[in-house]
Parts: C-alpha cells; structure tokens; sequence
C-alpha cells in the first residue's frame, strides 16, 4: 500500500511521539509527518485507549459542567424574577431595592457569572481548533528538501511555528470521533495497528458516509460480511495496538484534500475520501460493489455541494464581510452609478448574499481568463456553444471576487452584469449611444467595476424602439480601447465568427474559448444543481441516475451540449419518476434511460433476463424468414449480441458488414430481417439505391445543399431523426468513388457533418452494403466446392481490388459471402412467400394453402441459378396472386371459406358451413 505522498517517520519511536511515557527525545513528539510545500504537517494528538479515555471523560465532565453552569444561571434569573414580582413596581425603581442585600440578588449575579464563565469555556474550546489554511490565489507548493536523519527532526523544528501544522486541531468533532472508533475497533479485533481499514469501518457509522453510501444505492448488508473478514484477516497483537504508517498517512492526507477543497474544516468526507485512495483492500471492496475511486469522490463532492448550499448564507457573509454590499469599495474612493444600476445588475451582492449556485471545476477557464486580465488589464470574450457553462463561468468569477480568490487587479470590485435589452428599449440609435457612454462614464468613474456583457454579438444590428438599427459594438470597442475599464463579455462561436473576428471589437478582446466540459466535470455540475431539482419535484437522484443523465445523453444527444442536455434529462427524469411513482420516489438509472429511450427512440435500458434470451436466439428467429446462408446470419447475430452487451466499440457503428453475392439470394432479405428483429419493425431501414449516387455532384444529395441551405441531405436528415436504424446501402459498387470517402469516415468514427455544420451520429446505426461485385467469380466458386475460406480470401485480394481501395473494405466488420441458392432451398423460400399470401388473406376471413406438388412447381418455374430467388415472386404474383384476385372478384368467395391451391395453376375453392 502507497501512501499518496512521502511520510516522514521517526526511526526511533516508529511515529508514535513517544517514547517511555514521554515525547521521544529524536522527534519531540512530532512522530510522522508530510512536507505540504513548505509547511511540515503532522498529527499532534495522542492515539492510544487511555488518551481516548480521558479524552471521552473530559467531554462527560465538561459537558456536565457547562450544563451546571446554565442551570444555575436560569435557577439565578427565575428567583430574581420571583423577587422583583413579590416587590412594590415603585420600589423595583428605587437604587436601593437593588443595593439591598437579598438571596435572590446573589443567586441572580451568581448566575450570571455562571453564565460569563460557560461563555468563555466554550470560547476557549473553539480557540482550541484551528480552520484548515486557505488556499490563497496563485498560490504555490514549492517543496523543501530537508536533511536525513538525525538531522532531520532538528530542520524540522527550526521552521517557523506557522509552517508546523498539527493538523489534527483542524479536524471537526465527528471526524476525531471516527478516529477514535477506529482505534478502538482495531482494539476490539485485537490488531496490531490500526489501519485505514479500521478507518474506512468506523467511518461507516457517520451520517455524511451513510448519505454516500445510499446515493450510491449501496446497503450495509452487500459488504458486511466482507468487511467484517478483511478486519479479521489483519495481523494480530494481543499485548497492545499501534498506529500503522498508513493510517498516519491517510490522517495527514485528508487536511491537504481539505486545503485542496477549500473547506474549513477536515470532515469525515474529506478522511474518507484520503482513506479510499490508499487503501488497496477498500478500493477493491468498493470495485467489487461497483463504485470506484472516481465514483466515490463524485459523490462526495455531491455531499460538499449541498452542505455549501445549506451553509453559503453563513459562509459568503463571512467570507465577504468586508466586502462592501452597496457601490462603495473598502478604500471609499468609489462613486455611485445610479443609471448603470438601472440597467444592470450586481454580480457580486448576488453572490455575497448566496444566491448564486457553486460553480464546479472550470479551473482551467478561470486561470485562462484571469492571465488576460492580470497581464495587461485586457478585456475577454469568452466563446462558446450554448449550454457548456458561459453564463456560469461569469457567476463563477462573482464568487471568487467576493472570496477574493483573485488577482489583485480583481479584489475589492464589483462585477456588473449590462442589461442590453433595457439598455436600447423604447431609444433611437443616437439615444441608444448616448444611454451606453452615459453607463461606460460611470463604469470608469466608479473606478471599482468589472463589467459583465452577456451575448456581446448582439450589440451589432439591435432593432431600437423606432425599428431602426444600432450599431452598438463600435462605441463599446472604441471605449474599450481607452482602457479606463475593462470587461468580461460571452459569446457563441459562430456569433463570434460573424460578428466579432476581425473588427474593432474582436481587437479590443481577448478570446478564452469555453469547451464542453468533460463527463466527470458534468456529473460533478449536474449534482450542484440536482438540489432544486428534488426539491421541486420531492424526489430524490442516485448517483446512477445523475451519471447516466450526462453520459447517456453525452453518447446520444449530440446536438446539444454538457451540461444542459444532461440538466434537462435529468429534469424530465424527476418529472417521469414523480407522475409515475409519487413523492419521495428514488430515481434510477433505469428512470432516466426510459426518458432518454422515448426521446431517442434508441433502447438503451439495462437488458433484461428476457432480451437477452431473445439475443442468444435471434438467428433462430432470423432463419425463419431466411433460407440457407447460415454464416451471414451467424455473423450478424454476433455482432448484434456485442453491441447490445455494450461491447462495441462506442465511437463506431452497431456494426458494419458488406454482403456479396449474386442478385436474389437474399442480401436484402437479410437486412429486412435485421431490421424487424433488432428494431422492431422494417421501417427502421433506411435505403438509400448507391446507382443514384454515379457523380461527384451527388454528394450533396446525402449532406445537403451547400452555399447557405439551412435542410440536410437526405442521409444526414433520415438519420438525424432517426438515430437508431438499419442503414442500407444497395448496389455500392455503383457509387462514386467520393461517396465511398463519405462512408469510410462514417464507418471509422461513427459521425458525419452535414452542410449547416451538424454533427450527425451514426454509433446507434448499423450499415449494411450490398453489392454484386465479384458475383460471378462467386458463382463458379461455388460450383467448383471451394471453400469459403478461399473464396473470401480471394474476394479481396482480386477480385474487389479495383473496385473498392483496400482500406475501405477493412473498415467492415464483416465482408459476408452470399452462396447461390440450391433447388431445396428455393422450395423452402417459395413456403415463406405463400405464407405471406395466406397471412394477407387471414385478415379477410379466408383462409389458404399450397399442396407439395403445387410448391415445388412454383419452385421450379422460380428458379433460376442467374438471379436466385428474386423470379420467384413473380412466379407467385401471375400464378398464385392473379388467380387468388380472380376468384375473388368473381365473387365466388366468402368469409371462413378455404383456398387451396394445387399443381397446374388450379385453386379449388372449398366452402365454409353455414352458421
């Protein structure tokens, strides 16, 4: 086991500070520690069963004390009270009631006294905790190197009292308590140290760890047993228990995840997570119930969030208590901007009174931003799609100027938000220029105000209240340029592509592109913002249905962005769970997939014990719609098993598979069938005939019309609305050779970009071509008993080589060999088609059958080694159909009367008995 960082240990008295009953005469009683930077951080309290004793019995004697105290204080104020009742009202007035000695008067004072000195116990114990040390901004770790031993211990002591860190006076109440039930267990179990094992089980007990554990849908009851072995299994001492290395470890590491964090305190949250990251035998049984490290952290930072939310009030006002809430800065060298605060809105007092969510991660987008800002008081454009997170960056820097945890050119200001709207409403355009250097007059000023423009493209062409248009953007760059303030402002790439890039105002601002923020990042804003949402609806979110809120509409909604797809997911999802279920309903992650399946129309819930028997047995099913050709279907069906147990790979089509054969022997049946079993129906095919697509020109067909169209092609579209289908291309030998470019990527990345820029997604879809090529080579293949084998192997070493490029056909995950269909076969299938005939006259009361004789007619007349199968229907559409239409029209037929059809072409009608 590896602790995340180097501990220092002392050689002497193995880390524990001691030695003899006294502090060890190497460390001074420092025992083990990290260098955090320059800062020497170690565990100053005692952890052995006596100090733990006297530690509780302080606590017991304390507590009683201060309850003591308090009771005589009120004992003191109720015999006042009685006194001053019992009393005339004129003599309660007279100085003399007071100076009079009485039992009363000396209870009160007692009591009050009492109540002075249970003030100061409790100022004393809170004097005794330290908060953990705030992160300031920029902020480095440079790391020390210190001595060996001996020398060590005495570089250590030598650093300044502020740099040795007892990091166990930052930890709150209930996480010492977890230490100490940790020891204890270790002592219960009779170990020899105690570990992060007995850590992670005391740990158990906390109500924050509980939460964790059931937002992860986890029950004691799945690792009881487990855990209670892993304790078991420990090494054992039956003459005393000691602290394991690790342990020390995961104590020190669990302050600097605080420091990381930003929290005032070391929580059990934060030991926990320091004892899930080293711990291997946690980390294993956490995998074994399906939640690994990352999972964890997820959740707790869940836990932190809604703690801040509940807390922010409190910790704002703290934080920003000499934060000025009103236009005037700490140095009162600000003036009032009374018109600016009409149209506009104050960022930072939003943010000081707690009315602004937490902003998660987007670390990498503030230091971007802030090294504009602080390297030549440059104003920013931040650029990004709608929904990744621009308006909450802005919110973001709000909060961090009131934690002024920023550079110094950002501390001590206001971050104001321009209302454009209100800016230009019911103005023409010189009164419009006017109001705007009327605002930027007060903004420069004030002196103390970073100014927030939302959507800056939109200052160009604003339709004023007399319809004219404004042109807002040049004055905003002009004053800008003159650098008296500076601002930070959004804007959506294409905006910024034709609004901004290249003129005056793309100049005067700096761009810091905002990128879709990753998974992880979106879980962990998905869960600042779950609150509100249960909280509306009175349901309560796994952590399964927040992870798959973002990565099911991550993999399947590619239109719009993370966070906001996954937010508006997960809304519908509480909607869904509370109309169906009620208040106080626990959404799943199989809730959220039923949501995004009905918006998708992509199956996407967890396969059921049936599905997957209807998987195991689809080329059963498939075989009873195809005839012969069992190693395409046996392909195909394997392939579908792959996709369907997500064992694809995710960025690729369902699968890909060419079919070669000669014309009639069942390419296209096979992909119908696919179509019907897999998706439910034939109409989830989309065929597109390749023999259209002969020119270069065509490829606008598939993508849409270039040069401004704002519809997509005909591919790009089908596929666009519906997502989860069966692509059929037919004849592909036929297509252009720039086509065949178009679906190498398709086949190789699972997108294409249609011509107004949207990325279409082809990972739901599967691609099946067909072609004739190479058919006759087949033909007489087949003939000649070669094996399958060679003839694929030939296929596309010859006989396709000048056909399609190499690397196109390696893109398929099956090139599939159709075989000519043999006269038992063509039997078979001239069954299928006459049971078709009879499933249509079903519905009409009449019922249908074919003798053997008449079959193998029909089978033979249909056959033909050139095309296959494909004469036979029109064998059974003159002899069978046309007959079957004649009898009908005649009249000579009625409902629950029975057709047979018999050799020579004869139908011999036989009637029902009447009713």
């Amino acid at each position: 086991m590896k602790p995340s960082r180097d501990i220092i240990i002392c050689s002497r008295c193995a880390g524990s500070g001691s030695d003899g009953g006294r502090n060890c005469p190497l460390c001074r009683g420092f025992g083990a520690g990290v260098m955090h930077g320059e800062r020497f951080l170690y565990w100053g309290l005692r952890i052995d069963g006596f100090v733990i004793f006297l530690r509780k019995l302080k606590t017991v004697v304390d507590a009683t004390i201060n309850v003591l105290l308090v009771a005589a204080f009120f004992a003191g104020a109720i015999l006042m009270w009685r006194h001053v009742q019992a009393a005339e009202p004129a003599a309660v007035l007279r100085a003399d009631f007071w100076h009079t000695p009485h039992p009363s008067l000396l209870a009160f004072w007692t009591g009050v006294i009492c109540l002075s000195a249970w003030y100061y116990r409790h100022v004393i114990a809170s004097g005794q905790r330290q908060a953990v040390r705030l992160r300031a901004y920029g902020e480095r770790l440079d790391r020390i190197e210190l001595p060996p031993e001996p020398g060590l211990w005495d570089a250590i002591r030598k650093l300044p009292r502020k740099s040795r860190i007892d990091v166990s006076r930052a930890y709150a109440p209930e996480a010492l308590k977890a230490v100490e039930r940790a020891y204890e267990l270790a002592r219960q179990f009779k170990s020899k140290e105690m570990t992060t094992t007995h850590l992670f089980a005391a740990l158990l007990s906390s109500q924050k760890i509980a939460i964790v554990f059931g937002r992860l849908g986890l029950q004691f009851e799945k690792y009881r047993d487990k855990l209670g072995r892993m304790l078991a299994n420990l090494p054992k001492d039956e003459l005393g228990t000691g602290v394991a290395a690790e342990a020390r470890a995961a104590l020190l590491e669990a302050y600097v995840e605080a420091y990381v964090e930003r929290q005032p305190s070391v929580d059990v949250t934060e030991l926990f997570m320091a004892v899930v990251r080293s711990d291997e035998r946690v980390g294993e049984l956490l995998i074994d119930l399906g939640v690994d490290a990352q999972k964890a952290e997820n959740v707790v930072q869940w836990i932190r969030v809604q703690d801040l939310l509940r807390q922010r009030y409190r910790r704002f006002s703290s934080a920003a208590r000499l934060k000025p809430k009103d236009a005037m800065n700490r140095s009162m060298t600000a003036v009032a901007t009374p018109f600016l605060d009409r149209i506009s809105t104050d960022l930072t007092r939003l943010a000081a009174y707690g009315h602004i969510a937490p902003v998660i991660g987007r670390e990498a987008e503030f230091e971007a931003l802030f090294r504009v800002i602080e390297g030549g008081n440059r104003s920013v454009v931040l650029v990004g799609f709608p929904g990744v997170g621009k308006d909450s960056i802005v919110e973001g820097i709000a909060q961090k100027m009131v934690e002024e945890d920023v550079p110094k050119i950002l501390q001590d200001k206001r971050l104001i938000s321009l209302n454009v709207a209100q800016l230009v409403s019911g103005a023409t355009a010189p009164e419009a220029q006017e109001r705007l250097l009327a605002a930027l007059y007060e903004v420069g000023r004030a002196g103390n105000i970073v100014l927030i423009v939302p959507d800056v493209a939109g200052m160009v062409g604003i339709s004023a209240g007399s319809g004219e248009a404004i042109d807002l953007s040049r004055v905003f760059a002009t004053e800008l340029s003159r650098g008296y303030f500076f601002a930070v402002t959004t804007a959506t790439p294409q905006a910024y592509r034709a609004a901004i890039e290249g003129t005056p105002l793309g100049q005067a601002l700096t761009k810091v592109e905002v990128a879709e923020p990753d998974v992880n990042d979106a879980i962990q804003v998905l869960e600042a913002k779950s609150g509100s949402i249960e909280y509306k609806n009175d349901v309560f979110f796994s952590y399964g249905a927040i992870e798959a809120s973002v990565v099911l509409s991550d993999r399947y909604m590619h239109e719009q962005m993370l966070p906001e797809k996954a937010l508006q997911v997960a809304m519908e999802a509480a909607l869904a769970v509370r109309n169906a279920r009620g208040k106080n309903a626990v959404i799943t992650r199989e809730d959220v997939a039923a949501v995004l399946s009905e918006k998708t129309h992509i199956p996407l819930k967890q396969m059921t014990q049936e599905e997957g028997q209807k998987l195991l047995t689809l080329e059963t099913r498939m075989h009873e719609r195809m005839i012969g050709q069992e190693d395409a279907v046996k392909a195909v069906a394997s392939a579908m098993r792959r996709a369907r147990a997500e064992l694809k790979d995710a960025s690729r089509p369902i699968a890909n598979f060419l079919f070669l054969g000669p014309t009639g022997v069942g390419k296209t049946e096979l992909a119908k069938t696919l179509a019907e079993e897999y998706f439910g129906s034939e109409g989830a095919m989309i065929r597109l005939d390749m023999s259209e697509y002969q020119d270069k020109s065509s490829l606008y067909k598939l993508i849409g019309e270039p040069a401004g169209a704002q519809s997509g092609g005909l591919l790009t579209e089908a596929i666009r609305n519906k997502p989860f289908s069966l692509l059929l291309l037919d004849e592909l030998e036929k297509a252009h050779p720039d086509i065949l470019t178009v679906f190498l990527q398709v086949m190789d990345d699972g997108r294409l970009t249609d011509n107004v820029g949207r990325t279409i997604d082809f990972t739901n879809v599967i691609l099946i071509a067909t072609s004739n090529a190479g058919a006759p080579f087949i033909q007489e293949a087949m003939r000649q008993n070669m094996p399958t084998e060679a003839i694929h192997e030939r296929l596309l070493s010859q006989e396709l080589k000048g056909i399609f490029r190499p690397e196109f056909l390696n893109r398929f995950d099956g090139v599939i060999v159709f075989k000519p269909l043999t006269q038992p076969q063509i039997v078979q299938i001239a069954r299928l088609l006459l049971a078709k005939v009879a499933k249509r006259l079903e519905s009409k009361g009449i019922q249908f059958e074919a003798t053997d004789e008449a079959v193998e007619e029909l089978a033979a007349a249909g056959f033909d080694p050139l095309f296959g199968a494909r004469p036979l229907r029109r064998v059974i559409q003159d002899r069978v159909d046309n007959a079957i239409a004649d009898a009908m029209l005649r009249g000579g037929l009625g409902r629950r009367d029975k057709l047979i059809y018999e050799k020579g072409g004869n139908l011999r009608v036989v009637k029902a008995q009447g009713l």
